[in-house]
C-alpha cells in the first residue's frame, strides 16, 4: 500500500490547517465530489497601541490660567483709563458742600451746594432736598418753619455741574453738633428708575440765642425753704417767641412758690423775650436729703412745643449743684412776712426781720448764738433796730446770745426762739445804680453728746435782697409845643380843637426795659397822627381807639423820656359849661432788669383843663 494511503483523514486535516500560505492545495478526497474551499489565512495579532501624551499638573494649569486672567483683567483696565469708560457710577456723582464749620444759634446758615456729574452720560429729572432740624426758621420770615429744602437742578451734562445756595436760620443748644442731610436724586438714559446720591453736612452750634444763670445757696439746710433766682437772658438779634424755661429738680425736692406760677407742669412760660432783654423765675422750695448729700437742680431752655411742656428746640441747659446740710438750729428768716431770697424791696422802703429758730438735734444745745451781719450798697446803717439784739454799729451786726435771749443758754431738743430787727434801704435820690441788701446770718453752739463732752457746731445762711427801680410815669395835655395846635380854646360845641397829649417816663434806680403806655380815646376825640419826635413808637388801633407808646428802655437816672401825639375834640353841645374828657385812664408797665420784677401802674384820665398850666378851665361854649 503507498505511504498517503497509510495517512488517516485527520492527519491529512492537520496537513491542511498547517500547510504554508499560497501552497498547493492537497486533492480532495475521493468522496468529495466538490472542489475544496481555499485555505484559511494564517492569523496575526494586533499593531500595539500608539504612545500616550504626557498629561501637566493640575497646579500648573491653574497658574496659566491665573496669568491668562490677569492679563486680560490689565488689558481691559489700560482700557478704561486711556480710552474711558462709559459705565455709570453713583460713585461718579460728587456733592460738595461750602459752609461755615461753626455757627452761633439763631443765626442764617449759608450753604453753597454744587453737584458735579462725572459720568460719561447726562443726568436729568434732577431734585435736590435738605432736611432741617425742628425749629428751622425762613430767613426771609423768622415767623415761618422751614423743615425741608427742595429744588430742581435741571439736567446736568457729561462732566458738568449744578449749583444752589440755600440759606436757613438754625437753633440748637450750645456746642451742639447739627447734621444735615442732603439728598440728591436723578435719572440716566433708558433708566426708568430714579437713582438717589445721599450726602450730610455737619456744623457746630457756638452760642446760644437765651443764656441761662441760676443764683442760688450751695449748701441748704434739709426741710428749710431756699430761694432758688433762674435769669433767662436774650442773645438774639430778633425777637424770641414762645421762650419756655423747663425745670427738672432732684428727689426730695418740694416746691413752695414760684414767681410766675408753671404753665405746665415745671414748664415755665416767659413769652416774647425782646433782644438783650432779661427775665427772672423766682422758685421757692425745700430738699430732703442725707447730711452732705449733693443734689443737682438743672434748668434747660428753648422755644415751647404748642399746647405741650415741652420744648419744640432747646437752646442751653445750666444746672445748679447744692449740697443737702442737716440743720442744727434751723434758723428762719422772715422779711416783711414773706419767707426767702427772692424779695425786692423800694427804695427808701423798711424793712421788717423776724429770725426764729429751733433745736433740731436729739441733744440740748448750749450757749447759742446767732449774728446777723447787714451790708450792701441798698442799706441805709443809721435804721438798723432790733428789739431783742445788739446791733455794733462799727459792723453793722446784731447778735442774739443768751444775754438778749435767756433760752440760748440751754436749748433742749425741739425747742424754739426768734428775734427781731429792722432796716431800711437807701433812697432813689442816693443815686443808688443796682443796689442790694445783703443779710449773712451765723450759728453757733455747743452740742452735749453722750459723755457729755461739748462738741463746737456752726453754719451760715445768706440772703441777698435787691432795690427796685423807682420808675415813674406822666401825663400832660398842651396847647403848644413840637406838635401845632389849632381851633378855639375854650372850645365851641361842634367845632373841632386840637390839643397835644405828653407822655413822660422817669426812673431813678436801675435800669428798664420794654416799657410801654396806652389809653382809649373817647368818642368824640379823634387821633390825629401827628408825633414827637417824629420816630417816637406811638401807634394807634382804630377797631379799639387805643394809643400806645412803645417806649422801649429807660436808663436808671438819665432825662426823662417823652414823647407826644395830637388829639381833636368836637364837643357836643351837651358838653357845654364842662371840659370833656381828652383821654382816659392811661396804664403802663415795665420790667426792671435787675429786680427782673414786672412794675405796672396807671396814669388818671386828662381832660382839656389848663387851669394848672394858666391856660383856662376848657369849659365848653
Amino acid at each position: 500500500m503507498p505511504p498517503e494511503e497509510e495517512k488517516s483523514p485527520l492527519a491529512r486535516a492537520q496537513e491542511r490547517l498547517y500547510a504554508p500560505t499560497g501552497s498547493t492545495p492537497a486533492a480532495a478526497p475521493a468522496l468529495d465530489k466538490k472542489a475544496p474551499p481555499p485555505p484559511a489565512e494564517r492569523w496575526t495579532p494586533p499593531p500595539p497601541p500608539p504612545p500616550k501624551k504626557p498629561r501637566l499638573p493640575r497646579t500648573t494649569l491653574f497658574l496659566i490660567g491665573a496669568a491668562v486672567f490677569f492679563t486680560g483683567a490689565l488689558i481691559v483696565a489700560a482700557g478704561l483709563i486711556l480710552f474711558g469708560g462709559r459705565t455709570v457710577s453713583n460713585e461718579n456723582i460728587a456733592i460738595e458742600v461750602t459752609a461755615a464749620p461753626t455757627a452761633g444759634s439763631g443765626d442764617t446758615v449759608d450753604l453753597l451746594i454744587t453737584v458735579a456729574n462725572e459720568n460719561p452720560v447726562p443726568l436729568s429729572g434732577t431734585l435736590l432736598s435738605i432736611d432741617f432740624p425742628e425749629g428751622t426758621r425762613s430767613p426771609e420770615n423768622l415767623e415761618a418753619e422751614l423743615p425741608q429744602y427742595s429744588d430742581t437742578l435741571g439736567e446736568i451734562p457729561a462732566g458738568g455741574k449744578a449749583e444752589r445756595t440755600v440759606r436757613a436760620v438754625i437753633f440748637g443748644a450750645e456746642g451742639q453738633r447739627v447734621s444735615l442731610p442732603i439728598r440728591f436724586e436723578y435719572r440716566t438714559p433708558g433708566a426708568s428708575t430714579a437713582f438717589i446720591k445721599e450726602a450730610a453736612h455737619e456744623f457746630t452750634i457756638t452760642t446760644s440765642p437765651l443764656s441761662v444763670s441760676i443764683g442760688s445757696l450751695s449748701q441748704v439746710s434739709a426741710g428749710q425753704p431756699f430761694d432758688i433766682a433762674v435769669a433767662v437772658r436774650s442773645n438774639a438779634a430778633a425777637p424770641i417767641n414762645n421762650a419756655a424755661l423747663v425745670a427738672e429738680y432732684p428727689p426730695g425736692f418740694a416746691l413752695r412758690a414760684s414767681t410766675p406760677a408753671p404753665a405746665l407742669g415745671s414748664l415755665y412760660d416767659l413769652g416774647t423775650i425782646q433782644p438783650g432783654e432779661e427775665k427772672i423765675v423766682r422758685i421757692t422750695g425745700t430738699i430732703a436729703g442725707e447730711d452732705r448729700e449733693t443734689r443737682v437742680i438743672r434748668f434747660t431752655t428753648g422755644t415751647r412745643a404748642e399746647g405741650s411742656g415741652a420744648l419744640s428746640v432747646t437752646y442751653t441747659t445750666a444746672e445748679k449743684p447744692v449740697v443737702v446740710e442737716k440743720p442744727f438750729l434751723a434758723p428762719v428768716l422772715t422779711l416783711n412776712r414773706e419767707v426767702g431770697a427772692a424779695l425786692a424791696i423800694a427804695p427808701g422802703e423798711e424793712v421788717s426781720g423776724v429770725l426764729s429758730f429751733a433745736n433740731t438735734l436729739d441733744a440740748p444745745l448750749e450757749d447759742a448764738k446767732i449774728v446777723v451781719a447787714l451790708s450792701g450798697t441798698g442799706l441805709d446803717p443809721t435804721s438798723i433796730r432790733s428789739a431783742n439784739g445788739f446791733y455794733r454799729s462799727a459792723d453793722n451786726t446784731i447778735t442774739f446770745s443768751k444775754e438778749t435771749i435767756p433760752a440760748l443758754v440751754r436749748l433742749a431738743p425741739g425747742q424754739t426762739g426768734s428775734g427781731s430787727f429792722t432796716f431800711a434801704t437807701r433812697p432813689a435820690s442816693a443815686g443808688l445804680r443796682n443796689p442790694t441788701v445783703n443779710i449773712n446770718i451765723s450759728v453757733s453752739g455747743r452740742r452735749i453728746n453722750q459723755p457729755s463732752a461739748p462738741t463746737e457746731i456752726s453754719s451760715t445762711v445768706t440772703r441777698t435782697l435787691k432795690v427796685r427801680t423807682d420808675l415813674a410815669a406822666a401825663a400832660q395835655v398842651l396847647r403848644s409845643g413840637p406838635i401845632p395846635t389849632t381851633g378855639p380854646h375854650p372850645p365851641r360845641a361842634d367845632t373841632e380843637t386840637s390839643y397835644a397829649v405828653k407822655w413822660t417816663f422817669t426812673n431813678s434806680v436801675n435800669a428798664v426795659g420794654g416799657a410801654v403806655v396806652s389809653a382809649v380815646l373817647p368818642s368824640y376825640v379823634r387821633f390825629s397822627g401827628a408825633v414827637s419826635p417824629s420816630d417816637a413808637a406811638i401807634t394807634y388801633n382804630e377797631a379799639t381807639r387805643t394809643v400806645t407808646w412803645n417806649a422801649g428802655d429807660v436808663p436808671a437816672g438819665a432825662s426823662p423820656k417823652s414823647a407826644s401825639f395830637g388829639v381833636v375834640i368836637t364837643p357836643s353841645a351837651s358838653q357845654r359849661g364842662t371840659s370833656p374828657v381828652l383821654i382816659g385812664e392811661a396804664s403802663y408797665g415795665a420790667s426792671d432788669r435787675f429786680t427782673g420784677e414786672r412794675i405796672e401802674g396807671a396814669i388818671r384820665e386828662l381832660t382839656n383843663d389848663l387851669s394848672a398850666s394858666g391856660g383856662g378851665t376848657g369849659a365848653v361854649q
